[in-house]
């Protein structure tokens, strides 16, 4: 029997720290006081790893998807990485592995005439990361493949042709760079856990409040070319709001955003940190879960859910079919009429799956649930529970 094999990360994206002078475009700047924490995205974060004991719990690696800094603010950057090292120290985890964002790099030129990514490639000896080959590839060939934990992690620069406010208008990965990328690593990958962190999205991610305007245009390519060499998940920012999707087999997870400002989205999602562990035989049988916290500023950071814009928890890759998982859902009920909650030890233990639902497929199911008067949901303290409701 093969055992399988678990890896765990965290997930921070989409920083944007900036100068106290500059627009107010995020909840977090350089040299902000930590007192209160509930102000300070930071501060508070550290709060809820001792809350939660996150620290010391094997995560891997935190990731960072970019967008570290703001319009290219050479403080901001320094700064925003401090936080990301900080934040990697108090979890215990020695792996802190970002790609670069549209807003790390001086693509519109405010700094001078230097090229784009400078600030990016002399920040400092270890950034972004700290084995040299590897800064190399990444930056010359667009991509690096990087050990955390039990897991290879493809890092993938999409702001490799950002030259200039023109090009800057989207993320890039052409089909040169996917089919150099294809060739030099089939056949290299170990791992059963496999993945890509990138900055921009490779799936259309419209919402209720921006046409999308700025997805890679190869994405389908780019995914199936992941796929093909194993990848079985695939983290991005950019966007700053948090969506999780499945196709043909690779989950595409969407970080929110830790601490930008997000204005008009602030009525309907967060600012967001996540964890996610991964765990597989090989690479096609791999399931992820995923746990979502959400910052309100003055309050601090809480577990998610619905009503943030996505569950606190969610996951994918699960192989029950959706209605065996309304089925047994529905027996586990039907078991103990005179209960109006089952617990989520219960709900495990009866449906296993019920937990690698991603946020569509849990609507799905809670929609055939409802006739039975029942409901998946995990609003009480977040856990995974299986509720009874009663109808007039």
């Amino acid at each position: 029997m093969v055992v399988p094999i678990t890896a765990t990360f965290a997930i921070i994206s989409d920083l944007h720290c900036r100068l106290t002078t500059h627009a107010r475009d995020s909840f977090l700047t350089v040299g902000q006081l930590r007192t209160p924490s509930g102000r300070h995205p930071v501060q508070a974060l550290l709060d809820l790893i001792d809350g939660e004991h996150l620290s010391g719990q094997g995560i891997d690696g935190l990731l960072v998807p970019g967008d570290l800094t703001n319009k290219a603010c050479i403080e901001g950057l320094q700064q925003g990485w401090d936080y990301a090292l900080e934040i990697g120290r108090k979890l215990q985890t020695t792996a802190v592995i970002p790609v670069i964002g549209n807003h790390d790099i001086d693509s519109h030129r405010a700094l001078g005439s230097q090229p784009a990514d400078h600030s990016v490639r002399n920040l400092r000896p270890g950034f972004p990361f700290a084995n040299s080959a590897d800064v190399q590839s990444f930056f010359a060939d667009g991509y690096c493949v990087l050990k955390v934990g039990p897991s290879e992690i493809i890092a993938i620069n999409t702001v490799i042709d950002h030259v200039d406010a023109d090009t800057a208008k989207r993320g890039a990965f052409g089909q040169d760079r996917i089919a150099r990328m294809e060739t030099a690593l089939r056949g290299r990958l170990t791992s059963p856990l496999r993945g890509a962190i990138m900055h921009h999205h490779p799936l259309l991610h419209s919402g209720a409040f921006l046409e999308d305007t700025d997805v890679i245009p190869t994405g389908d390519a780019l995914l199936a070319s992941l796929r093909g060499l194993g990848c079985r998940f695939v983290i991005h920012g950019h966007k700053h709001f948090t969506r999780l999707s499945y196709v043909d087999g690779v989950a595409v997870f969407a970080s929110g955003s830790f601490s930008a400002a997000l204005h008009e989205f602030g009525t309907s999602v967060g600012n967001t940190f996540h964890t996610v562990r991964v765990t597989g035989t090989q690479p096609d049988d791999v399931r992820g879960l995923i746990h979502t916290w959400v910052f309100r500023y003055g309050h601090g950071w809480r577990r998610s859910n619905d009503n943030f814009g996505f569950p606190y928890i969610s996951g994918f890759g699960r192989s029950t079919p959706l209605p065996s998982i309304v089925s047994g859902l529905a027996h586990l009920a039907d078991s103990a009429p005179e209960k109006t909650r089952f617990l989520e030890t219960d709900v495990l233990a009866a449906v296993p799956d019920s937990e690698y639902l991603t946020p569509s497929e849990r609507v799905v199911v809670n929609q055939e649930l409802a006739a039975h008067d029942l409901k998946l949901a995990d609003y009480d303290d977040g856990q995974l529970e299986l509720w009874r409701s009663f109808r007039p």
